[in-house]
């Protein structure tokens, strides 16, 4: 095997078909990172970021719909390394994380949640998320309709990376107090969405200024009420929109005052 990692990443991942193998860039970088074998917050000391930007200079085409995660990526980490080669002149007035930084926060949330959602798909696997059958009922009733963990984890993902880079575009921010979120207190204002209007698409679930706080709440809330078969969740198509609905064969006599609780 070559001692060059660029060549040895160009035997392992297809060029023409790496935007099927990851869930974006995010995914893209962090397997770079554990085949570099060098911690997150090394990434820009490291030779991950070139290879990420060799690979996309080899691709031989780019479908822009899918793609343009990639390229933002891929215009941060340019933009990055050009600051870095040229000395700043005036110190920044603002508070502002840097790119840098931002970049690095965003990939170690992206990993927390990639060990989470392996955790989740064990037990989705082992029935965690299947209700065992009730002698008055009969089978078991599945939450999910074509739709997995995997599917629900990309679609928070790409939430997420869409709120982070609002708030980046944001030029005034004003000061907003800082509200405690409760899974239980967001369960219920999930149920009480999709009773009043029946399917409820994944993104209007969290409102369009919710922070980090309220839309991790609400997902970790969403997950409880699948478990617990409040609602029920289903996908139209492949890469299609996410709708969330109310079970009616759920029991009246469960709650969500022990949601998040260790089980």
């Amino acid at each position: 095997m070559s001692n060059d990692p660029a060549k040895n990443f160009e035997s392992v991942v297809d060029y023409t078909t790496v935007l099927d193998n990851f869930e974006g860039p995010l995914d893209l970088l962090l397997f770079l990172i554990k085949q570099e074998k060098v911690e997150i917050k090394d990434v820009f000391v490291s030779k991950v970021t070139e290879q990420f930007l060799d690979y996309m200079n080899g691709l031989p085409y780019i479908d822009i719909d899918k793609a343009s995660e990639y390229l933002a990526i891929a215009s941060t980490i340019l933009e990055i390394k050009s600051k870095s080669l040229v000395p700043a002149l005036v110190e920044p007035e603002s508070d502002e994380e840097d790119g840098e930084a931002v970049l690095i926060r965003a990939l170690e949330e992206y990993n927390l949640l990639k060990e989470e959602s392996a955790k989740l798909k064990e037990r989705e696997t082992l029935g965690f998320y299947c209700k065992p059958p009730d002698k008055n009922v009969g089978e078991a009733k599945i939450v999910y309709k074509d739709l997995n963990l995997d599917g629900l984890l990309k679609a928070f993902t790409d939430l997420m990376l869409r709120r982070e880079a609002q708030r980046k575009d944001e030029t005034a921010l004003r000061e907003i107090p800082k509200e405690v979120y409760t899974i239980p207190d967001r369960a219920s204002y999930i149920c009480h969405a999709v009773e009043e209007r029946g399917d409820v698409c994944f993104d209007d679930l969290f409102s369009p200024h919710a922070g980090k706080s309220e839309i991790i709440t609400t997902f970790q809330a969403l997950l409880e009420l699948l478990k617990h078969q409040f609602v029920k969740a289903a996908q139209e198509s492949t890469f299609g929109r996410i709708v969330i609905r109310y079970n009616p064969d759920h029991s009246e006599e469960e709650s969500f005052g022990e949601f998040g609780e260790s089980e």
